[in-house]
Parts: C-alpha cells; sequence; structure tokens
C-alpha cells in the first residue's frame, strides 16, 4: 500500500506548489492539496475477509485430507475431525484479520462501492475543515484531495465559490475530479495535482480574480496525511 508522506519526492512537492502559487496568481481563491494514504478503517471488511479465509481453510484442509486417504470413505467419512475443522476455522479467520489490516486493498474487497465512496467523501470533509473552514479567506477556496488507498479523488468547495460559480461551480467541481482521477493512472499523483490545481484556476478566475492586495492566506505546501484523517 502507498504511503502518502513516502509517495512524493522533494522536486514532486515543489512542482505541486509552484502550480498552486501560479494559479493563486489568476484568482483569489486559495488552492489546498491533500493526499491520503487511506481515508477509511473498513472494520466490516476487514471481519468479512477473516470470515472468508476461514471458510477457505475449512474446505483446503478437508480436501486435502480426502485426497491423501482415498482409501477412507467418502469425503464427509474422511473429513477433518470436529476439533480439527474449529481449530482450522479459527486459525484462518485470525490469519485473514491480520492480513487485512495490514492491507487496505484486502478490507475492501469486500465492501460495497458506495461504502468507500462515503469514507473517502467523510477523510475529504475532515480535512477541509481543518484546513480550509478552520481559517479566514476572503476569496473563497478548493480542496483537492486524493485517497491513494481508494483510488479516489475529492474535490471540495466553499460557499464563497459556490456563490460566485453558481450553476457552474457543480460542472467544475466534476471536471477537475475526473480529470485528477485520469492522470494519476498516467502521469503519476503529482502531475495530476498540478493539472487539477491549473484547471481549478482557469474555471474560478473569471467569477474570482486576482486582486492586487490579495494575500496567500492558506499554506501553499501539500497536506500528506497517513494512515488517514
Amino acid at each position: 500500500m502507498q504511503n502518502a508522506e513516502k509517495l512524493f519526492s522533494e522536486s514532486d512537492l515543489l512542482d505541486v506548489e509552484t502550480s498552486i502559487v501560479k494559479a493563486e496568481e489568476e484568482t483569489s481563491v486559495e488552492i489546498v492539496c491533500a493526499v491520503a494514504t487511506e481515508s477509511g478503517r473498513y472494520d466490516r471488511g476487514e471481519c468479512h475477509f477473516g470470515i472468508v479465509v476461514a471458510l477457505l481453510a475449512l474446505v483446503l484442509f478437508n480436501l486435502l485430507r480426502s485426497w491423501f486417504e482415498k482409501d477412507s470413505g467418502g469425503f464427509f467419512d474422511s473429513g477433518l475431525p470436529f476439533y480439527w475443522q474449529l481449530a482450522t476455522v479459527v486459525i484462518g479467520y485470525v490469519t485473514g484479520m491480520i492480513a487485512a489490516s495490514y492491507d487496505t486493498r484486502l478490507r475492501m474487497l469486500l465492501g460495497t462501492q458506495e461504502e468507500i465512496e462515503e469514507e473517502v467523501a467523510k477523510g475529504a470533509r475532515l480535512v477541509f475543515l481543518e484546513q480550509v473552514l478552520s481559517s479566514e479567506r476572503l476569496g473563497g477556496a478548493v480542496l483537492l484531495y486524493v485517497s491513494l488507498a481508494e483510488c479516489r479523488v475529492a474535490v471540495m468547495v466553499d460557499d464563497r465559490v459556490k456563490s460566485a460559480l453558481q450553476e457552474d461551480c457543480s460542472k467544475m467541481v466534476v471536471d477537475v475530479q475526473q480529470r485528477v482521477t485520469r492522470l494519476i493512472q498516467s502521469e503519476g499523483v503529482a502531475k495530476s495535482l498540478s493539472a487539477g490545481v491549473s484547471l481549478v484556476a482557469d474555471r474560478v478566475k473569471a467569477a474570482i480574480p486576482y486582486r492586487e492586495d490579495d494575500a496567500n492566506e492558506l499554506s501553499n505546501h501539500v497536506v500528506l496525511i497517513h494512515p488517514r484523517p
């Protein structure tokens, strides 16, 4: 699993921060980029994966015993004794739980897309609250949030941006989200964030232009979150 704190080189971070500086020279909107290792704990998925491993282990050991004891009768007659089957289930369940606890992708295997989207949205809202809403801003702010384990991108805007863009706000959010998501696979997270930042500036600069007295109200540093917000 990718670690957000170890994913970027110094030059990668500098490239993203430079793109934010350039973008904020075109608009008064503050742009924040955040990358999280994962957004959700997926505890239910961890339990479900343990159950699947336990059942597979039980079937496998019964099949192996049946195979090696071909003359002892049918499958059910040659299966493992009850106490061995119970031990196999317990060991399989614990092994599956431990394996899933170390890898978010395993915990998400049995989860739903709705659950994943909800967890990413929660992670983005928390970062938005801590990094944006808790600060004073005159020109509005946009958050670009990437969750590595889920391979998801979330874009959030504050009320000032919504009010300025009005009906174009939703389209801007979707376009930026789709562009960053598409470029992550081919260009990597750093370049996709830079492209997303540039697109945000292009879409909001007409409604929220740069002011000569504009101050840099939020940090341009990429927010790196591990293990989750």
